[in-house]
């Protein structure tokens, strides 16, 4: 009795591990990217024209329209020097507004996440099919886009063809952040907070329509900070052949903003399921 009384308290309490929630890929969350799929089938030709039709819009209208007025950036065409950040942005933002409009419905419309979270499926298994699924919706939209790029004479490398991979990440990324995103968002009118305070902000100061360089050093810190800047490096990197050791940091920025949203989707997901 006197040798257990004399242990000390934080031994005789059990030990609660902490364990990291995060994506899981298995054959149940191939299984919620099956159900993606064929939801997509059923009105892909609607989500195709929204999703594609307006960059290829911008493309036309300031590469061609502003085009007229401002000749050149740098060594390239201004029609050359956006076409790789659209398309950047066609990728995030299919993957954006699908995983927040969608997520929100099913998280608090049609309860399909708690439905699929009743059954033998983890959290974690539901967010790694939600990521395998913007993964293959970014390559899907940004690889109709490389082409559109291909027939207005844009490719001008073979490591264009690397833009894939750009694209797998793009879709990974943006896909954590819309489900952390779902995951607080009380009403649809949150969701709108996050495409007019961060998605917008992204598309306009990234990068995409004018060189990061001539900017101050604060401001050009603040933009090398967002994850849409890397990725419009990148592409412009690879469409344009001039691929050196810059990429290499560039895809460890990303990895490294992955590995960080990685941690927080599935833990908050669970918490507002719970309170469901």
């Amino acid at each position: 009795m006197q040798q257990a009384q004399s242990l000390p308290q934080s031994a005789a309490r059990p030990q609660v591990r902490r364990r990291l929630h995060l994506p899981r890929f298995t054959r149940r969350s191939t299984a919620v990217w099956l159900h993606e799929f064929l939801s997509w089938r059923r009105f892909y030709k609607s989500s195709v024209l929204l999703n594609f039709g307006e960059p290829v819009l911008n493309l036309i209208a300031l590469g061609w329209g502003l085009g007229a007025y401002i000749s050149q950036m740098g060594e390239v065409s201004f029609l050359q020097f956006i076409g790789p950040g659209l398309l950047a942005v066609t990728a995030m933002n299919s993957v954006t507004f699908d995983i927040c409009y969608e997520g929100f419905d099913r998280l608090h419309r049609t309860g399909l996440y708690t439905a699929m979270t009743s059954t033998s499926m983890e959290v974690e298994e539901v967010v790694g099919g939600q990521m395998l699924w913007s993964m293959t919706r970014s390559v899907l939209y940004g690889s109709i886009f490389l082409f559109v790029l291909l027939l207005f004479g844009l490719i001008e490398s073979a490591w264009s063809f690397g833009i894939i991979v750009t694209l797998m990440l793009n879709g990974a990324l943006f896909s954590l952040a819309g489900l952390i995103v779902v995951s607080v968002a009380k009403n649809y009118e949150h969701l709108f907070y996050y495409f007019s305070l961060i998605i917008t902000p992204m598309f306009m100061f990234s990068g995409v329509f004018f060189p990061v360089e001539r900017l101050p050093v604060f401001l050009q810190w603040f933009i090398q900070a967002l994850p849409l800047y890397h990725f419009v490096e990148m592409n412009r990197a690879l469409v344009s052949g001039q691929v050196d050791a810059s990429i290499l940091g560039h895809v460890a920025i990303v990895l490294a903003m992955i590995m960080v949203l990685a941690l927080f989707p599935a833990r908050l997901l669970r918490k507002t399921l719970q309170r469901l």
